[in-house]
């Protein structure tokens, strides 16, 4: 598995949020999210197909407020982002190529 640096700051983005209220809720939604990345890893294609989006992306709605962005690949995956469920996520412009 691949986290792009989109991916890597939005996961750091998310963390400096929460840890101003807690750094032990920071730091537990990170792992929930990294568990369920690696889930997917079992079956791939599991998410919801985002063509709309990226050519290939996929997208999985995490147990926490945040939704992983991926393309599947022979490797596992790419995690493209890792955006909050609020955001505007069509508005998004800039898709990291995977």
């Amino acid at each position: 598995m691949f986290y792009t640096a989109s991916a890597e700051n939005d996961l750091l983005e998310a963390w400096l949020y929460v840890a101003e209220d807690s750094v032990t809720a920071a730091d537990r939604m990170l792992d929930q999210i990294e568990a369920e990345a690696i889930r997917l890893l079992d079956q791939p294609l599991m998410g919801r197909e985002r063509n709309e989006l990226s050519s290939d992306m996929r997208s999985w709605p995490t147990s926490t407020p945040y939704i992983l962005f991926y393309f599947p690949n022979e490797q596992g995956l790419v995690v493209a982002r890792v955006l909050h469920h609020a955001r505007d996520i069509p508005a998004i412009a800039l898709w990291p190529k995977h």
